[in-house]
């Protein structure tokens, strides 16, 4: 079922206001990801609200807009976004590691290469929560080109109680000149619809070189 989003209309003039739109003050400008938008119907503040027109926020986020005139309706229809999100739900499930010490390693691999999205991917509900908006500030990117992670250890499993286990991760850093330090994060992992997921990341030395490679919340 295609996820839709129906605005009702109170006025002849269609307007919302947007998260994520930018706008000027004086001569009001609409951008869209980064973009101008300049529709036919300009941006305007009403008491002190900015309201926008709905169709061109819309398409300039690749949404289709239907007018139903006879139910005084605007339906806002971003199908494919449903689509997306069901892909990525089932591909993080079939992927999702099935033991713990499958967990911690895929875990470090995703922090050594760097991959965002893979090291969300393997995060319990409340990390998630938590650090997203952090992996989407840094465009799922952690970490810069250098320092870079050259090696990592992780020790034996210890088991805090049952269905969790907790691993020190050592990371070697390294940059154009040589060795950079060295910073530990201990992973705790638990259990959860018999997959394995990070569930708790604490920086136990060296916080300060891993600062950027590692999202601690």
């Amino acid at each position: 079922m295609r996820k839709k989003t129906t605005i009702l209309l109170s006025s002849v003039i269609i307007g919302v206001l947007f998260s994520g739109v930018a706008y000027s003050a004086s001569g009001i400008k609409l951008m869209v990801n980064g973009h101008l938008i300049q529709p036919e119907v300009p941006p305007q503040i009403i008491d002190g609200s900015t309201m926008v027109p709905i169709r061109a926020v819309s398409e300039a986020l690749g949404a289709n807009v239907q007018w139903n005139e006879a139910e005084q309706t605007v339906t806002v229809d971003q199908a494919g976004q449903a689509s997306l999100q069901r892909q990525i739900e089932l591909l993080q499930s079939a992927l999702a590691p099935e033991s713990a010490d499958d967990a911690v390693n895929a875990w470090a691999k995703a922090v050594k290469s760097r991959n965002g999205a893979v090291q969300y991917a393997l995060l319990g509900p409340e990390l998630q929560s938590r650090t997203a908006k952090t992996y989407e500030e840094l465009n799922w990117v952690t970490g810069v080109s250098s320092p870079w992670v050259d090696s990592y250890q992780v020790s034996s499993r210890a088991d805090v109680e049952p269905g969790t286990a907790a691993y020190d991760v050592a990371f070697q850093l390294k940059t154009s000149t040589g060795n950079a330090g060295e910073g530990t994060v201990r992973v705790t992992v638990g259990k959860q619809d018999d997959k394995w997921k990070v569930m708790k990341l604490e920086t136990t030395g060296g916080s300060d070189v891993l600062n950027g490679i590692v999202i601690v919340p």
